[in-house]
């Protein structure tokens, strides 16, 4: 059922799009591919619609982006909660507001879109691309690590293939994501390799704070144990 929905989200929003390309190509507009720049669907609903249309366009384009930022920003402090309740990050991240928010995550995802502010749109967007491809491929590697160093344990959903198949499997989305990551300009690919750096040499340095005891780090009781999940809670994910 649920892939029949988001097929079906994707079919309509597919629909979507195609609809508006063919009517502003379709006679509506002149084709000028020098105008098609950021904001120039605005300007386009001006000469279909009038101002009214443009108006309508200008405000449903910034509530979008708004709930998409905001949402983005809700998922990332919530990240960073859940590692620390998992003991992966300083007990100060686990810390909520009296509404329930994690109040320290917020602040610390606001401090990146504010240092990634003095980049322009595009490249802060190839920047993310480039980390998200990163991120996938660890996501990869994990997938193939996990599946050697935990065989036998419980899964709501398993591949059926072994480990040699699970390696072929990731070769090729890897592959293109190495073709993405070998497009990008120099200077975003000069930030995202030291912001990657800098992920790397975070995780030993967290283990060294949590070992002198620099900073307190603490895992909630409440959460269930990652490693030792049993049937019951397989059936639970399934249902």
């Amino acid at each position: 059922m649920g892939f029949t929905c988001m097929m079906g989200s994707d079919l309509l929003e597919f629909c979507c799009w195609m609809i508006k390309f063919e009517f502003f190509h379709g006679g509506a507009v002149p084709l000028n591919l020098d105008l098609w720049t950021d904001g120039y669907f605005s300007d386009i609903a001006m000469m279909v619609g009038g101002v009214w249309l443009r108006f309508w366009i200008q405000g449903a384009a910034a509530m979008s982006n708004m709930g998409m930022f905001v949402a983005e920003m809700s998922s990332d402090s919530f990240q960073l909660l859940g590692m620390a309740e998992r003991g992966m990050l300083p007990e100060f991240f686990s810390k909520r507001s009296r509404y329930g928010t994690p109040l320290v995550g917020i602040l610390f995802s606001a401090s990146g879109v504010i240092l990634l502010s003095w980049l322009s749109f595009r490249e802060i967007v190839a920047a993310e691309n480039f980390l998200y491809c990163f991120g996938m491929v660890l996501e990869l590697v994990s997938f193939v690590r996990l599946r050697m160093k935990y065989p036998a344990a419980s899964r709501p959903y398993k591949i059926p293939v072994g480990t040699v198949g699970s390696i072929l499997l990731c070769v090729p989305p890897t592959m293109m994501i190495c073709v993405v990551l070998a497009l990008s300009s120099l200077k975003v690919a000069v930030i995202c390799v030291v912001a990657m750096l800098i992920g790397l040499v975070l995780q030993p340095c967290l283990k060294h704070v949590q070992k002198t005891k620099w900073l307190n780090f603490s895992e909630s009781s409440d959460l269930r144990d990652l490693h030792g999940g049993t049937q019951e809670d397989t059936q639970s994910l399934i249902k």
